[in-house]
Formats: structure tokens, sequence, C-alpha cells
């Protein structure tokens, strides 16, 4: 809500109380609701200065120049009625100069908008040269009028691109010649790039509705003058003169080039010309003033900047003019280097681990260049290359945060790595003997391995086991080193070696001794007989665990009670004539 003031032709007489006039309206106007915005018209070309913004600033709210009418339906020239730059070679007064003129003047850049038109004129002209005389008064041509007749006398066939000013001009016969001088699709992105690095506030239309329904004109606002805005990776900058034409006193621009996603951007300056010691191009590697400028930064005279790559993906430049005697400036062509912005990944190469190692975490991002790792819990070192490692302490959650970047852009990504932390295993076992005879030489052993999820037992006679508490019957005699490999997941495996002798010789072997046992497999009662003397015997179970059972000797032979025995494998050892043997027998 607001109020704009347009007051036709005011005199110069009348300046003070214009000024005064309009900071008495916007004081009023705030007081009464703070939202209302209170702005005037600018003159295409103020002839009598009657806008006196000392005075006015900084009640005013905003100042709009009408930009257009610098050609009108009585010119006697056709030409553009909102030339960008000098069109021509006499009548040099151009939307660029208005806003130099204003800004100079002290109109603030961000209340400075400008005014454009969406309409243009034909004229009968004396030929289809460009420019021409006119021989009658122009009739005004709207935006959508001309592209409603696009197939006739504003046909492709009939277009020129007047590369001075940026206009599009329409050039032919219809019995009479006829020009038609306008701002199409092209012209109006040109002169919105322009408001863009003058630094101006924006842009007004005159009028709505001249584009009635063709949506051109308002994508190319969206392109410029929103958040929306993308600097194109390859093209063309010159000085606010135009790209033919002498720049104007009094300027002072800042415009930055930054293309999306560029890494560097090289420039040609295929020309340059500028006010030897009073007019100067400032030239910085970055995206502001802040950034350092190029060797030989700032250029005057007719020594230029040639052609140099910037380090990074934006170039900022100042351009000063004093006011007096302008020249040609300069052009240049650009295009950037460009890479995509990263896309975040990674993978952990295992999450099972042993107390005191580490987990690495691999980037697997695209286009990364730098790296930052985190976690909320444990530590992660190496934490700004591609390869970390994340330390934990105790089996649970860990959430590990990575951040890449490149001259593109940032991505990050987070992930929940569910951690297990094994103590490392210690191998023990115990055998129930160690020493054997054939033919009964079975051993029993017994695990007390601690932290371990998984064994391997190496008997040294090329038979291995992974039960738990193993049994293993050697058929040859020898001594064999015995193994036992306990393991878990993500620690080292530990080894413990123990030895096993085993016989030759048993007690039918030995002084012609013979033994026997019976019944095998056996129920309630066994029964020893052997023709030497039998000094003592034991039962033992599978574990090597002695039992307990009553026995009764006469006529030797020994009867042994096991009824209180569960079923099962037991080790019968006898020591008969000085020799111990073992046997294996079974209760059914």
């Amino acid at each position: 809500h607001g109020v704009n003031i347009d007051f036709e032709g005011i005199p110069a007489s009348q300046t003070t109380n214009f000024a005064n006039f309009m900071v008495d309206l916007a004081n009023q106007m705030h007081a009464a609701d703070p939202t209302y915005e209170v702005s005037t018209v600018l003159y295409a070309v103020d002839w009598s200065g009657v806008f006196d913004f000392s005075i006015m600033e900084p009640a005013v709210d905003h100042y709009i120049i009408m930009g257009y009418g610098y050609y009108y339906k009585s010119s006697s020239t056709a030409g553009p009625t909102d030339p960008l730059y000098h069109f021509g070679t006499n009548y040099n007064y151009t939307l660029s100069k208005t806003i130099t003129y204003y800004l100079d003047r002290g109109c603030p850049k961000n209340k400075l908008v400008l005014g454009l038109p969406e309409y243009g004129y034909e004229w009968a002209t004396t030929s289809l040269t460009v420019p021409s005389a006119t021989t009658a008064t122009g009739s005004a041509r709207t935006y959508a009028y001309v592209k409603n007749n696009s197939s006739g006398n504003y046909s492709i066939g009939n277009h020129i691109w007047e590369g001075d000013s940026y206009t599009d001009v329409y050039a032919f016969n219809n019995g009479t010649n006829k020009q038609c001088l306008i701002s199409l699709d092209s012209a109006w992105r040109k002169r919105l790039e322009h408001v863009l690095h003058a630094g101006i506030a924006g842009i007004g239309i005159w009028a709505l509705g001249y584009d009635n329904g063709y949506t051109n004109l308002w994508t190319a606002m969206n392109d410029y003058l929103t958040v929306c805005h993308e600097d194109p990776c390859s093209g063309t900058i010159h000085d606010f003169g135009g790209p033919t034409k002498d720049y104007y006193n009094n300027e002072d621009y800042t415009w930055t080039i930054a293309p999306t996603n560029a890494t560097s951007i090289d420039f040609d300056f295929t020309s340059f010309d500028v006010e030897l010691n009073w007019d100067y191009l400032y030239i910085y590697d970055g995206a502001d003033v802040t950034a350092p400028q190029i060797a030989g930064s700032p250029f005057t005279g007719t020594t230029g900047p040639g052609q140099f790559t910037s380090s990074t993906g934006a170039v900022t430049f100042r351009f000063t003019s004093d006011n007096a005697t302008v020249t040609p400036g300069f052009n240049a062509t650009y295009v950037c280097s460009t890479i995509p912005p990263p896309i975040a990944s990674f993978s952990a190469n295992a999450l099972t681990v042993c107390a005191g190692d580490s987990i690495m975490l691999t980037s697997t991002s695209s286009d990364a260049v730098a790296y930052q790792w985190s976690t909320g819990t444990g530590t992660i070192t190496e934490d700004t290359l591609s390869v970390a490692y994340l330390h934990a302490s105790n089996s649970g959650s860990y959430n590990v945060q990575l951040i890449v970047s490149n001259g593109a852009g940032v991505d990050s990504i987070a992930q929940t790595l569910n951690v297990i932390v094994n103590q490392p295993p210690s191998a023990n076992a115990m055998a129930n003997d160690t020493i054997f005879t054939l033919p009964n030489a079975t051993v029993f052993f017994t695990n007390t391995s601690l932290n371990a999820s998984s064994y391997l037992w190496n008997f040294g006679d090329g038979a291995n086991s992974t039960d738990v508490n193993p049994w293993h019957s050697f058929s040859s005699s020898g001594v064999f080193d015995v193994t036992l490999v306990a393991m878990n997941a993500g620690c080292q495996n530990d080894t413990i070696h123990f030895s096993i002798t085993v016989g030759d010789v048993g007690l039918n072997e030995n002084n012609h001794t013979v033994l026997s046992v019976a019944p095998n497999p056996f129920s309630d009662e066994i029964v020893i007989h052997a023709t030497g003397e039998i000094t003592s015997f034991e039962l033992k179970d599978a574990k090597g665990a002695r039992m307990n059972v009553a026995s009764t000797q006469s006529n030797g032979l020994i009867h042994i009670n096991t009824t209180q025995l569960s079923s099962g494998v037991y080790i019968l050892v006898v020591e008969s004539n000085g020799v111990v043997v073992r046997k294996r027998i079974v209760k059914g």
C-alpha cells in the first residue's frame, strides 16, 4: 500500500518546494501506517535538475525512473523509447546514463527503481536503414501487438538486432518504409542484467498488461531479479556505455560474475581504453571487494588486464570514472570451468572390532575435495581426510556425520553405525591326561578359553575339530603337538599348544600280561581280568572326572558295580606289572 507521485514538468524554481512536499507527505503517510510506501517518479532526462535528494532523504521510500520516452512518437529519428546505451551518433541520453545521473545526484542505490516500457514505437521512415529519419508521427506498439504479428510485418525476416542500444528493430515496407523499435525478450534481459550489475533496487513496468498473457518477460524477471539468478558460464562484459560507445562521467559501479559451480573463470579483454590516471577498473579475485586484486589492478589508460584466470569461481569488478573526459572503455569475454557439487557418502570397513582397534571410514563421495568427519560419541582421527578412523570404546550406536565440499557447494550425510566391541580371546584348555598307550589312546579335552566364540583344534596327526570340548583317539604312537585356536569376530586369534605322548605298548604286550574288560558295552557291572597282578585302577568320565564306584576282587577278577553310572563313554585306567593301560568303555 502507498502512493506514487507523478508531477510532470516541475520547473526548477519549485525544486525545494517539491522536495519538502514529498517529505511532508511521506512523514504523514508513515505516521498513519508505517507499512505505507511513498515514492515519486524521476524523469528520463532531468533537464532542470528538479530532484533534490538531500532534502527528500531519508523520508521517501523509492524513486522510480520513467525509463521511456527517450524517443517518442514525434521524434525526428526512429529510435528506441528505452535505449540501454547510446543509439545513433548525436542524442546520447540512455537508461545507463540516467541511472548514473541520479546516483551521482545522491539517490540511494537501494531506493532507485528503473521503470521499463512494454511498448515501443513504429514510424514511417525515409529508408529501412537504422537509424533513419521519420516522415510522420509514430504509433505505439505494445509487446503483445508485436508478438501477435510475428508472421506479418514483425517476422524474423524483418528483424534487425541493434547492438549499440540493445534494441529490437523491425524494418519493412508495406507500401511505405516503416521501422518499429521495441525491447523484446533478449533486449529486456539485457536491461535486467544492467539493473543487476548497477546494484539498484529493481524495476517498474509501464504498463502492466501490455504483454497480454505472454510470460517471457516475467520469466526473465524471475531469472535476474530473484534468488533464482545464475550467471552463465560464458558471456561478455563491457563498460556502462555499452559494447561500442563511450562510458559516462561519474560512474561508480561494482558487480560480480559468479557462474554456478564454477571453479575458475578465464577472461580475455579484447579492448581497453579508459582515461589515464582518472578512471579505473578494479578486478578482485573473489566474490566481493574484500578479495585480493589480480596482478596489475587497478587498470587505467590503455594497459588492460589482457587474459587472466581467476583462482576462484567468482570475479568482482569495480569501475569508477571522474566528471570529465570519457573514452571507449572495455570489452571482454569469459568462460568458466565447472565441477558438479559434491554428493556425500561413506562406508565402514567392519562394525565388529576388537577392543583398542578402530573402524575405517572411507568416503565414497563424488566430486569432493574437502572432508570433515564428526561423531557425537567416540572419537574420530584423520577427520579431514577421505579416510578416517572411528575409535569406539564400547559396543553401541555411533552417529557419524561426513561433510564434503568443493568449489561448487557442500553436502553432508549421517549414518548410525551399530558397533560391537569384543575383548580379545584368550586360549586355554586341558587334557584328561598327556601320556597314553595304544590301543587305548583316547584323549578328552576341556576348553577353558575366555572371550571366544569359535574354536579350531588341531590334534597333530592330521585330524581337526571345531567342537568346544572335543575328544580324539590317536591310532599311532608318537608325540603330538595339539593346538587350540580361540577366535572371535574383530580380534586376532589366540593359540595354545600342548603335547600328547602316545606309546605303542599296551598291557597285553608287556611281560606277556593279558587284560580283558567285559562286557563292553556294559550295563550294571564290568569285570576286569589280567594274567598279571592289577595294582590299581580308576574309572573316569569323558571330561576326565573320576567316578566313585564300588568294586570287589576275587580269584584275579575285579568286579565293578556300574549301576549308578549314566550312559556314555568312560575311560578305564588300569596299572598292571608297572604299565598303565587306558581302555575306552561304553555304558549303553
